[in-house]
């Protein structure tokens, strides 16, 4: 339903002839009511679970969804009880799809009810489940929740990383992908920090490197609480690769890495969003910290086999 549709509800009065149609329109009115209530106060996407996992096996693929809670683009709510393995038929069409779970409703036909002064029977109840599918990127599904992005090509499904909506006062991604990527960042760079404090290659950096520490400490107690906003998420990333770009911009040359990621920090560094930039600015920029994970790995590795030779 749209958040600004009409609500009516029954008047009863004495003596009124009561039809199937006046308490299916009280069943609606009380339905489009909760609806109205989800779409306002928590928005719409997850809310709690069904994170994707996308596997491969053979020629087949399978999606692993995991049990969850999610609220449509109608205020529907959507619950799958238990994890599911959902087989998908790869699409004819190379392109992006999204894999979306959709609300359901069918007649119950273990409550069938004879239709009075008839031999007829029908169903007295309806039952309401959901159902995955796969559709287009660029098909509106208003009465599903959007679970993860797949991109078909060659006849190959791959999982695209990207947050899919959440339900909640603030937009959030972090339980699903941002938050993540920015513990990653935390927890690797404090990882050669303390290497390089092993070494001499530190003595003359004391204010560069407490800053930089400092900030990380910072950042993670900051993202120990749940629910973190995208926009907290987006905002402390960029914090975070301003430090880092002090901290190895200065750094003394100690593995052979170390100078191309220079590089790579200060054309990150460089193009951090403005603080009122729109969060789609923000997640393309994500894109370019998420990279500099891989090399940042290889650092930390690196330094991790050396460190002892350096002392």
């Amino acid at each position: 339903m749209s958040k600004d549709q009409l609500l009516r509800r029954m008047r009863p009065f004495e003596g009124l002839c009561l039809t199937a149609r006046d308490l299916e329109d009280e069943q609606t009115y009380h339905r489009n009511n909760i609806h109205r209530h989800n779409l306002y106060l928590h928005g719409h996407g997850i809310v709690q679970g069904l994170q994707v996992e996308l596997q491969q096996k053979g020629k087949r693929y399978v999606a692993i969804i995991q049990a969850g809670f999610g609220i449509t683009r109608m205020g529907q709510q959507v619950r799958l009880p238990e994890a599911v393995a959902v087989q998908l038929e790869v699409p004819k069409k190379d392109g992006e799809y999204m894999l979306w779970l959709f609300h359901v409703e069918a007649p119950d036909e273990a409550f069938a009810r004879p239709i009075f002064d008839t031999n007829e029977r029908q169903e007295s109840r309806v039952v309401e489940s959901c159902a995955p599918r796969l559709h287009t990127i660029d098909s509106d599904q208003p009465d599903a929740v959007a679970l993860c992005r797949i991109n078909v090509r060659l006849g190959r499904m791959v999982q695209v990383l990207l947050p899919v909506p959440r339900a909640g006062r603030q937009e959030r991604a972090a339980e699903s992908y941002l938050k993540p990527r920015v513990e990653t960042f935390i927890r690797v760079n404090k990882k050669i920090i303390n290497n390089l404090l092993r070494t001499n290659s530190l003595r003359e950096l004391e204010l560069s490197t407490l800053s930089f520490n400092s900030a990380l400490i910072s950042s993670e107690f900051l993202l120990i609480e749940e629910g973190t906003s995208d926009r907290v998420l987006y905002r402390t990333a960029g914090s975070l690769i301003n430090y880092a770009h002090e901290f190895f911009n200065n750094l003394p040359v100690s593995v052979d890495r170390i100078v191309q990621f220079k590089e790579f920090v200060r054309r990150v560094h460089a193009e951090v969003p403005a603080p009122d930039q729109a969060n789609e600015i923000w997640l393309r920029w994500f894109d370019k910290f998420e990279r500099l994970l891989g090399p940042l790995n290889k650092i930390s590795d690196e330094l991790e086999r050396t460190v002892e030779a350096q002392r």
